[in-house]
């Protein structure tokens, strides 16, 4: 199906990815005629009995990291042609989940005024607290339109982490305390996004103003989540 129906540098879906038939093929054929073809799988986490691979999607996974370890043994000590580039051969995982940010209902909230004082005390950081970095910066990403295959690179600004996207087109700043210093190495940049936990501000609200003022100044869209 692969050979007919798809050029070398094609997406191939797979809605029902089973125990991953499509990757491997997809992996074999990219090896057989040096193609960059790229497969998106899903499949439903269905239970298997098998406590070493608890759902098909486990399955999938492992046939995935089984057939690559394969090819990837079959390439060694072989000689590249010339201006030929080493096959990527990586793939990501991700998992359908709730947000990592806590959700304000509304309809939910306290009409006692000690209550509802509580319930916003509550929100105050909005990180749900088993929240894990990498899914935080994968689900802004995804809020602010960027590809999940979006090329990315970590940079450290006076002395903390920025996550760089597509070349530095948007900053991501996930520190839990963000400097004035790393502030102003992410706008002198230049970037044309700057994203930053609002957490990360402790209530300081001078700091606050004086990015948003300065990054506006230099053109660049900030905002915190």
């Amino acid at each position: 199906m692969l050979h007919l129906s798809t050029k070398p540098d094609d997406l191939i879906l797979d809605f029902f990815a089973g125990s991953g038939t499509t990757a491997q093929a997809v992996l074999e054929l990219n090896k057989e005629d040096g193609g960059n073809r790229k497969f998106i799988l899903v499949q439903l986490p269905e239970p298997t009995g098998n406590p070493q691979l608890p759902t098909i999607a486990e399955i999938c996974k492992e046939r995935v990291r089984r057939v690559i370890q394969k090819l990837n043994a079959a390439d060694v000590g072989k000689l590249p042609l010339e201006g030929d580039a080493a096959p990527d051969r990586g793939f990501k995982v991700f998992r359908l989940c709730a947000s990592n940010f806590k959700i304000w209902d509304g309809a939910q909230a306290a009409t006692d005024a000690d209550a509802l004082a509580g319930q916003l005390a509550a929100f105050a950081d909005n990180l749900q607290p088993d929240s894990r970095p990498a899914d935080v910066l994968f689900e802004i990403l995804l809020k602010a339109g960027y590809d999940l295959n979006a090329r990315r690179e970590t940079l450290s600004i006076a002395g903390q982490t920025v996550h760089s996207m597509e070349g530095g087109a948007l900053l991501v700043c996930l520190e839990p305390e963000v400097s004035r210093e790393t502030l102003r190495g992410m706008a002198a940049l230049k970037p044309r996004s700057v994203i930053c936990l609002d957490t990360a501000f402790h209530g300081n609200d001078a700091l606050l103003t004086n990015a948003e003022l300065e990054m506006q100044d230099n053109g660049i869209q900030f905002q915190t989540v």
